[in-house]
């Protein structure tokens, strides 16, 4: 996939044939983006044609409103790695800045859709909204279209146990720790991705060796002991992975603490992708070192089941290239 990264108006141009654009900050990549996504890659399918997404390489809000600014559910290389997987042959990355933002809608599309891109169809949602102050819509789009001689699909809301997907409803879900109903709404698991570093051994000691990776505080998954997988060395295993500050002997710090089944070769420096199935149980403090490792064998237990349920999950190919 051909990637352009931009910061200026001027900056956002290729020479590409008959581009189908989909458009958005698409954060998740979810079920209704795909829709989008999948809508492009169908009227691009006539020769000459070229499926291409338009994204940010962080959210809007982070200029325009930093103080209400949302965590990403997608970090940008994941984001790409989706893209491509869904069938983008192109893609322009957005860095936002204020003089983006100060854009007039109308302006954004005649210099960066039609004079840099060379547009030849849009495909968007049905809420999207752009330009100074969002005052660009569907009906400023579908106006502009007409003059300026592409065409526009808006795809309608897409559903999930009877609700909108949006990717504010999925950062609702990971917060509450919901981790299964995201993936509904994602179409894949929940997914960290981070390089192991070194810890204080003492999962080892209980009989539950982990690999750990450094998390942000601004983490959206709701704290807590998960059953997952790991991709570790181009393999999927099976994981129980504890996310917090492990309160009964830890640091303090905030990580992914991820016991591989079966698993003891050290992993420090290697990146691995974690993906979150379902969620087990609270963070807990514990008496001692007893108590922990009889609840960690419970968890194994709890882990056990939700691993035999995902064996014919379809695993991401996306996520070898993540």
């Amino acid at each position: 996939m051909q990637v352009i990264h931009a910061a200026a108006i001027e900056e956002i141009r290729w020479n590409l044939p008959g581009v189908v654009l989909g458009m958005g900050t698409l954060d998740g990549v979810h079920v209704g983006h795909q829709a989008i996504l999948g809508r492009v890659v169908e009227r691009a399918s006539t020769p000459g044609a070229t499926p291409a997404a338009l994204t940010f390489a962080q959210h809007p809000l982070a200029v325009v409103r930093p103080d209400q600014v949302p965590a990403l559910i997608t970090p940008l290389p994941l984001k790409l790695a989706l893209l491509e997987q869904l069938g983008m042959a192109a893609a322009v990355v957005i860095h936002f800045t204020p003089a983006l933002a100060a854009l007039e809608a109308e302006e954004f599309v005649q210099r960066a859709l039609v004079d840099g891109l060379g547009v030849r169809g849009l495909c968007v949602g049905y809420d999207f909204g752009f330009g100074r102050g969002r005052r660009g819509n569907v009906d400023l789009l579908g106006a502009m279209a007409t003059r300026c001689g592409f065409w526009l699909e808006v795809i309608p809301p897409v559903t999930v146990d009877g609700l909108t997907v949006s990717s504010r409803a999925i950062r609702g879900l990971l917060i509450q720790g919901r981790a299964a109903e995201a993936q509904r709404m994602l179409g894949r698991p929940y997914c960290l991705v981070g390089e192991v570093e070194r810890g204080d051994g003492r999962g080892r000691g209980l009989g539950f060796a982990t690999a750990n990776l450094p998390v942000s505080d601004s983490e959206l998954l709701k704290d807590g002991v998960y059953a997952g997988r790991v991709l570790v060395r181009g393999a999927f295993r099976d994981a129980m992975m504890h996310l917090g500050r492990a309160p009964t002997f830890g640091s303090g710090h905030h990580r992914l603490e991820i016991h591989i089944s079966g698993w003891e070769a050290p992993l420090y420096g290697e990146r691995i992708a974690a993906f979150f199935l379902a969620r087990l149980r609270d963070e807990r403090r514990f008496t001692d070192a007893a108590a922990l490792r009889a609840q960690l064998g419970r968890d194994r237990a709890a882990a056990e089941a939700v691993w035999r349920g995902a064996q014919a999950h379809p695993w991401p190919e996306w996520a070898l290239q993540a």
